[in-house]
């Protein structure tokens, strides 16, 4: 049975969550698993056709979901992928991508990086489930293994986020 390796400073990250936790938000329709594979776009142009995978959805709050594509988004910060994207010329960064959102929405952007951590944090935790039944020889060590080290990645990035 392999050993388990617990991704460094997720702690750190729990603690700065609970810390900084919005206080208020306003309630709208929540994708639940928003990204990059959950989206369609026109074979004619860069225009959004249809977004799909909608089984999680709820009411809630939708920054969630922009957190979610955040931490999900290719690194623009000069860490490692944590998606199979590969950004091509004209790609917008994460940055971008709020600031393109800020101008086409109402909601309260102060605590948008809270929303990106809490993304990378239960993302995490979810690789690590599989990390951990690939430990205890309950799933492929190659795929433990490759999920653990997206894992640390995302722990990273929320690190770089909350310092």
């Amino acid at each position: 049975m392999a050993r388990r390796r617990e991704p460094a400073g997720w702690a750190r990250v729990a603690e700065w969550l609970d810390a900084n936790r919005p206080t208020e938000f306003t309630p709208g329709i929540l994708h639940g698993d928003y990204h990059l594979a959950n989206v369609m776009y026109r074979k004619d142009s860069a225009e959004l056709a249809a977004i799909v995978d909608w089984e999680l959805a709820t009411i809630g709050d939708p920054l969630l979901d922009l957190g979610w594509l955040l931490a999900t988004w290719p690194d623009d910060e000069g860490g490692q992928q944590t998606t199979t994207v590969t950004p091509w010329k004209g790609f917008p960064s994460a940055q971008e991508l709020v600031e393109h959102y800020r101008a086409r929405s109402e909601r309260d952007l102060s605590h948008i990086e809270w929303y990106g951590v809490l993304a990378c944090y239960k993302l995490g935790i979810l690789l690590e489930g599989t990390h951990a039944r690939a430990c205890a020889g309950r799933a492929p060590k190659e795929t433990g293994d490759a999920l653990h080290g997206k894992a640390v990645r995302l722990f990273e990035r929320a690190l770089r986020w909350i310092r």
